[in-house]
């Protein structure tokens, strides 16, 4: 398991560095011994079930091993979770022990390393499936997140499988960029390098450029390239736009790169082709929590435009009566928190299709298929996703459900207004009729935080909650934008 792995790291390679950090460094016999330390401190405390609340750093994935070493599961909670949803991550997953700098009452504080480690006593806890290491939040489109039950043996499926499907490209350094709640980092931050053997750089979320949870400074970023020069990063589809104009305002700073897995959304075609233009080794792939992230992936070689990638060898994914992707794989969840144990196979929700030569293609999300007054059907990640290719427009939302003319809610770049609309007629002069931007709503409230998903999703119901009465006034109204 990944304790055993570290251990065979720090025999084979003990003085090599594995985790550089802000102001300090581990090689693998530090990091091994730490995660041997921590891991026996919290077994002395009788831990069960460990909070991890905080902001990404070389401690954060010691304290991930520890609780593998130690047998403990282990809950990251999302800095960006508002005060409810991480109560309720708290209370819903039975936690006894919290690792935070946010002292709360009824908890007892010990002096630890790392941190202030916090404890209570936990009767009656939640059940969890059989096997349980990690419990993992998804990003929450409603008030109460779900909390997804892996076992650290798919995790090390899915972390070996990709880091045999990545060995040729000799990767040497990878530099975390999300936050590493988000499993897809974790597992690219911590497991990948961890059975590779190379070094991960995890810096605080303000030296790579973040400023609360939808605020970036692509400056900060750039030198952050420029100091560390990674190998490999992972982005969503937003850092991924700043990436490609990093790449044309200083290519020095993107010269060390090898691979940059892209995902977290739907990419737009355009985008992906300008990258390929101007050299950006990225790679579109797709994967969810509930089948230990990963599903599939593009790699050098072996990539199809306009494609998530193949399935990983060992998964296979196919299509049900609804056109939705369904996932059977050595690393699916077991279940979720407080819900009977998941089945063999899982329903994703998302819409697509696999091709003949097994390269799978995403259209939306089945939730998210929008119907309009005329009663035609359309999934709105796909003009969103094509927007994305328009430089100034920093955000879109499309809402077309039940209304006459779709429409398209605008966070405009700075001073760039009339750029975005000019870019957005274009845009939806391809379209057909039924998907196109009928009207323009700008505003930048769709930007703010509650209005996101980790990944930089649109939480669409919370939007529409807060904007439907102007979404509707103009759709209906003769006196808004029209493209």
């Amino acid at each position: 398991m990944f304790p055993d792995l570290l251990k065979q790291q720090a025999a084979c390679q003990p003085d090599a560095i594995a985790l550089y950090g802000e102001t300090r460094e581990w090689n693998w016999r530090q990091y091994h011994e730490a995660v041997e330390e921590i891991a026996r401190q919290l077994t002395s405390l009788g831990v069960k079930r460990l909070a991890l609340e905080s902001e990404n750093s070389p401690e954060w994935a010691i304290f991930d091993l520890a609780c593998y070493a130690a047998g403990i599961v282990m809950v990251p909670v999302p800095s960006f979770f508002t005060a409810a949803q991480k109560a309720w991550v708290l209370s819903s997953a039975s936690i006894d022990a919290r690792l935070s700098d946010e002292v709360m009452e009824g908890w007892q504080v010990h002096d630890f390393p790392f941190g202030k480690l916090q404890t209570r006593v936990v009767v009656d806890p939640n059940p969890l499936p059989p096997g349980t290491a990690r419990v993992t939040y998804t990003s929450g489109t409603t008030g109460e997140p779900k909390g997804v039950c892996l076992s650290q043996h798919g995790l090390l499926w899915t972390a070996q499988t990709l880091a045999t499907e990545l060995t040729p490209l000799s990767l040497q350094k990878h530099m975390v960029t999300l936050p590493l709640s988000i499993l897809l980092e974790n597992l690219c931050g911590i497991y990948i390098p961890l059975v590779l053997g190379v070094p991960t750089i995890v810096l605080p979320p303000s030296q790579v450029g973040f400023d609360g949870s939808s605020r970036f400074n692509s400056a900060q970023f750039q030198q952050a390239l420029l100091i560390w020069r990674p190998q490999s990063l992972v982005l969503v589809p937003e850092l991924l736009r700043v990436v490609f104009a990093l790449r044309y305002q200083m290519p020095e700073c993107t010269q060390s790169l090898r691979f940059i897995a892209a995902g977290g959304g739907k990419i737009s075609e355009q985008l992906m082709a300008l990258a390929a233009i101007s050299g950006l080794p990225v790679f579109e792939g797709y994967g969810l929590s509930e089948c230990g992230s990963v599903v599939s992936l593009n790699l050098p070689g072996v990539t199809k435009k306009g494609s998530v990638g193949r399935p990983l060898p060992g998964i296979d994914v196919s299509v049900d009566e609804h056109q939705q992707l369904c996932v059977t794989s050595p690393a699916n969840a077991l279940g979720y928190l407080g819900a009977e144990a998941a089945s063999a196979t899982v329903a994703t929700g998302d819409l697509g299709t696999v091709d003949e030569e097994g390269f799978i293609h995403i259209h939306g999300r089945l939730k998210n298929v929008q119907i309009n007054a005329f009663g035609r059907n359309f999934s709105p990640e796909w003009p969103e996703a094509e927007a994305m290719a328009c430089p100034s427009v920093r955000r879109i939302v499309v809402f077309g459900d039940g209304l006459t003319r779709n429409v398209a809610l605008v966070d405009a770049f700075d001073g760039q207004h009339e750029e975005a609309r000019e870019q957005l007629m274009a845009l939806s002069a391809r379209l057909p009729d039924y998907a196109q931007l009928h009207r323009l709503l700008f505003t930048s409230e769709i930007s703010l935080p509650g209005m996101l998903t980790a990944n930089g999703r649109p939480r669409r119901n919370a939007i529409w909650q807060s904007l439907h009465q102007q979404i509707l006034t103009c759709s209906e109204g003769e006196n808004h934008e029209l493209l």
